[in-house]
């Protein structure tokens, strides 16, 4: 029995992991052609919008579904189902309050923000607008998607994830270009109005999901047993949904700040609208896809961290920190460096927008410091310390808004201050990791594994690639010319790897199962064999 939970509890992990991953790259992708669409400058209303939502949304419902499973898996498990359906019950019901409360808060938050300035370009009143019902139904969502896992069952969450994010985004390109007529300010809010459609839709799947499964939620629940529910949900979800808040409300920040500072710079409205979204939405969403990589590694390193801590193994311990870190590097650092060379080509083919280029060459740093703040997060995770992190990025944050005030308003540099105060929050949240895991068990500092072979590696791509891209551009034009330079990137990368010997058998224990299967057919020797 227990062996069948196990497969159980493996098997849904991996369900939502490809979900999670599937979600995360159709919404990156579908922000390409509706920035095509309505431009940089509604991408930049919808950038306003997004991150008011997400920080009431963190408020709302962050570690509601977290909370809820863990109650009523510890219910099932002691064959309590009712008990079970109680926990359920009692918390829709105050999602349900407070989702819709949340919304009209939302709602009304915007008027104020416009009315008094915060938004400084008054037209994002509409976008926010849209998506406001979108918090009363992912508030009633968190709940079934919280019940179910509570179950050990992780596919409803699973299909509900991914239905969602397809609904979204083709709301969004259906919307954004109906509306584009209407002015770019409803364009945007049509965008926006994707996460609705999204939640509904997530909401559909579930609750069939529950109708299929015959569930019914009709236990009578006792008025001291309802308080003793809530207290139980809320002291569980809130240290989860402060956690959640600290990226959200960065990006407020960043809503309020940036466009003030561009026009203290010398730039209009308009072009600071324009700026902001070529810098939020179209720079960060690329900057975004390579750490979906160090997220999943971050998440195995955990259990990893956890294994050898609680085997009093302290050479294990720091094998599978630095093998951790040092793959990050290898991963980030060619991504931050490609993403430098070809900044402006890449926008070019992406988004039709060779100017955004500036933005991204500037945010690009962020590939690699990010992914290292996930990965020190995950080992300060493993070794118990989960305040840590967020602390860390709360100073990062403090950081980063200093630097965009002042880096921002100076014209020579503009949009790029903002990138920069961002590459500063993570670096800052990374030393102080680093420092807090030295201090704990010893931060596995290797020069030549972690910074010259990654280097040297990257500078030979770097070359190559620049160069490629030079021979190729009069041949076939920027689209084709910029593709084939990507390609010449990630081949020489590998071979340079290869030649400066970066890549040692060790680092298979981190990575999935299939992988390791094919390095046993090539037969690359373990570490256990060895």
């Amino acid at each position: 029995m227990k062996n069948n939970r196990s497969q159980s509890f493996l098997g849904g992990a991996a369900i939502l992991a490809a979900a999670g991953i599937i979600s995360k790259v159709f919404g990156a992708v579908y922000r390409i052609p509706l920035a095509r669409l309505i431009g940089a400058e509604g991408m930049g209303l919808y950038g306003m919008a997004y991150p008011l939502y997400t920080m009431i949304l963190a408020l709302s419902t962050a570690g509601v579904p977290v909370a809820i499973s863990k109650l009523v898996a510890e219910k099932l498990a002691q064959e309590k189902l009712g008990e079970a359906r109680q926990v359920f019950r009692v918390a829709l019901e105050a999602l349900f309050a407070s989702g819709l409360a949340f919304s009209l808060l939302l709602f009304g938050l915007v008027h104020f923000m416009v009315g008094h300035g915060f938004l400084r370009d008054a037209r994002a009143f509409w976008p926010v607008v849209a998506i406001s019902p979108a918090v009363f139904l992912v508030a009633v969502v968190s709940v079934l998607r919280g019940y179910f896992q509570g179950q050990q069952n992780m596919l409803p969450t699973a299909a509900s994830q991914v239905l969602e994010q397809i609904l979204r985004a083709g709301t969004a390109l259906l919307l954004g270009y109906l509306l584009i007529r209407r002015g770019v300010e409803f364009a945007a809010a049509g965008a926006a109005f994707g996460a609705v459609t999204g939640a509904a839709g997530a909401l559909a799947v579930l609750l069939w999901y529950m109708r299929r499964e015959g569930l019914t939620f009709r236990e009578r629940v006792e008025p001291g047993a309802r308080w003793k529910i809530l207290r139980n949900v809320f002291s569980l979800a809130v240290p989860v949904s402060l956690a959640g808040l600290v990226m959200p409300i960065m990006q407020n920040l960043d809503v309020i700040i940036v466009p003030r500072r561009l026009e203290a710079a010398g730039y209009g409205v308009r072009e600071a609208t324009a700026l902001f979204g070529q810098l939020s939405q179209m720079a960060a969403t690329l900057i975004n896809l390579p750490t979906i990589i160090t997220v999943a590694l971050s998440v195995s390193l955990v259990p990893a961290i956890s294994a050898a801590v609680a085997g009093g193994d302290k050479a294990v311990l720091r094998a599978r920190m630095e093998t951790a870190l040092r793959l990050t590097v290898l991963l980030e650092l060619p991504a931050f460096v490609g993403l430098f060379v070809l900044a402006r080509p890449v926008m070019a083919l992406l988004y039709d927008l060779p100017a955004a280029g500036t933005a991204l060459a500037s945010l690009s740093a962020s590939c690699l410091f990010l992914g290292l703040h996930q990965t020190t997060s995950g080992i300060l995770q493993g070794l118990g310390r989960t305040d840590i992190p967020v602390r860390s990025l709360l100073v990062g944050a403090a950081v980063k808004v200093f630097l965009t005030y002042v880096l921002t308003a100076i014209p020579a540099l503009g949009i790029r201050g903002a990138a920069l105060g961002t590459v500063a929050t993570f670096t800052v949240a990374v030393l102080f990791n680093s420092l807090a895991i030295d201090r704990l068990v010893g931060f596995p500092w290797n020069t030549r594994e972690l910074v010259l072979k990654p280097a040297a590696a990257a500078i030979i791509m770097a070359a190559c690639v620049q160069t490629g891209y030079r021979l190729l551009l009069p041949l076939l034009g920027t689209s084709l010319a910029t593709v084939s330079a990507i390609g010449i990137g990630v081949a020489s990368y590998g071979l340079a790897l290869i030649v400066v010997r970066a890549v040692r058998p060790e680092d298979l224990e981190l990575l999935p199962g299939p992988v390791r299967a094919i390095a046993r057919y090539l037969r690359v020797p373990s570490p256990a064999r060895r």
